[in-house]
């Protein structure tokens, strides 16, 4: 094990038995493919919302903010954000995008209509790219930086949508769907930023926790 590895351990030894802490610091780098051997502190953000999230079975609720403030002071300016980037391509990456962001901002502490409205609207820029482009990407950031936030980068090798203006404007409806589920999900975010042309299409939205 590396000394990032036993200064985490020995946070959360002193929040929960020895048993659980080491099962739960396992299982956090586990899911974020992270081998225990070559863990840093930089990569602590990745996983953060993973030890929060179950240590939310062990630890009283009034100790849980104290919990987080010991880990974060441990990563310092290396937790100002965390970014994970998915491929989409397929049906089964729309799925994949709505859980890792509900995960996210369920680890994060974000109320539960804030995860919701994170995970509706990963889930239609996700079908978006599916269904009317080759492929793309989208990125998800976890700024921890006052104010806390969400923000979603998606980007695609599509075409371009033509009907930009009118789509925003809530005029445009395609028998598809696309400007229904644009408009939503330019209403579910406090922050909203498009451009499209012939290379493709670029969406960022912001969604403040």
């Amino acid at each position: 094990m590396t000394p990032a590895y036993d200064q985490i351990r020995k946070v959360l030894l002193g929040y929960l038995s020895t048993m659980n802490a080491e099962g739960l610091l396992t299982r956090a780098l586990r899911e974020a493919e992270i081998d225990p051997g070559r863990f840093t502190l930089d990569d602590l953000g990745a996983i953060l919302p993973s030890i929060e999230r179950r240590a939310r079975l062990y630890v009283e609720p009034s100790r849980l903010p104290r919990l987080k403030a010991d880990l974060t002071a441990l990563g310092g300016d290396r937790l100002s954000f965390h970014s994970k980037v998915l491929p989409i391509r397929h049906e089964a990456d729309i799925s994949t995008a709505r859980v890792t962001a509900k995960d996210v901002c369920d680890g994060a502490g974000a109320r539960s209509f804030v995860s919701h409205k994170v995970a509706t609207a990963i889930s239609e820029l996700a079908r978006n790219i599916v269904h009317y482009t080759p492929g793309g990407s989208i990125e998800m950031i976890l700024r921890r930086d006052p104010p806390e936030r969400f923000i979603v980068i998606a980007t695609d090798q599509g075409a371009g949508i033509s009907n930009l203006a009118e789509v925003l404007a809530g005029r445009y409806r395609s028998k598809t769907g696309l400007g229904r589920g644009l408009l939503g999900v330019k209403r579910l975010a406090d922050r909203f930023h498009i451009d499209s042309g012939p290379q493709g299409t670029r969406i960022e939205i912001e969604v403040h926790l």
